[in-house]
């Protein structure tokens, strides 16, 4: 984990255990959130910085535009931060039932 994992990580923690008593695997859900989060403003900064599609020329001298890697990486990231936030505050949160569609991976 990197220092900056480590920081998020923390300030995670805090937050979530002023809210409830966690379970390990509350504590490791957490510990890749703020993985997660770290790797989405890596990426963001990276889009942002070099944009999401970048130009190739063809065998036959056409121009073509192609989604980066990592602006896919980075779709990727926000969906996976998003399962995992509605998975914690499910468990977490107020106690309210809510759907869960990602009941699946987590289950």
């Amino acid at each position: 984990m990197t220092t900056e994992q480590t920081k998020k990580y923390n300030e995670l923690l805090a937050k979530y255990e002023q809210r409830h008593d966690l379970t390990p695997g509350q504590l490791h859900l957490i510990y890749t959130l703020a993985c997660v989060i770290i790797e989405e403003h890596t990426l963001q900064t990276y889009c942002d910085e070099h944009g999401t599609c970048y130009q190739v020329r063809g065998k036959s001298g056409d121009t073509y535009s192609r989604m980066r890697p990592e602006w896919q990486q980075l779709k990727e990231a926000r969906h996976r931060k998003q399962i995992i936030i509605t998975r914690l505050e499910n468990w977490i949160g107020e106690g309210r039932p809510v759907a869960d569609d990602n009941a699946e991976y987590f289950s």
